[in-house]
């Protein structure tokens, strides 16, 4: 796995906090996952849980990725910090063997909406009622 953050990508830096700020409000929702709800969501909607998780780090307890382009991954670590930081996700993109360089516009795009379906699957299929939904947040 080659992995970059979201500055790799043409135009990448203007979105950055953009990216920031949608997955902190997502994560006031999916830190309330574990591994196998995690794996079960992500499977749902077209992903999978990577096991090992592509970094070695203590702090992350879950990874998924999804493909929405070949040979473009968004991975979404979730990192467990708490009680010294909050809990946060953090995504990195595998772009090993991507022929052209998509726009960090449209990269941006997809790691929110791909987020949101994680959050869809995990009320849904794997039957979280209790956490809330993205709409109670927007």
């Amino acid at each position: 796995m080659k992995l970059v953050n979201i500055v790799f990508f043409e135009g990448g830096k203007a979105h950055e906090a953009f990216i920031r700020n949608g997955l902190k409000i997502r994560t006031e929702i999916l830190k309330h996952v574990n591994k196998e709800e995690a794996g079960k969501a992500a499977e749902a909607v077209g992903g999978k849980l990577l096991d090992p998780p592509p970094l070695e780090d203590p702090s992350i307890d879950w990874a998924v990725a999804f493909e929405p382009i070949r040979n473009l991954k968004i991975v979404y670590l979730m990192r467990r910090n708490e009680p010294e930081f909050p809990d946060e996700i953090q995504v990195l993109y595998d772009v090993e063997g991507l022929p052209f360089r998509v726009p960090a516009e449209d990269v941006a795009d997809f790691t929110i909406l791909y987020a949101n379906a994680l959050i869809y699957a995990v009320k849904n299929v794997v039957g979280r009622k209790d956490i809330p939904g993205i709409g109670s947040y927007l």
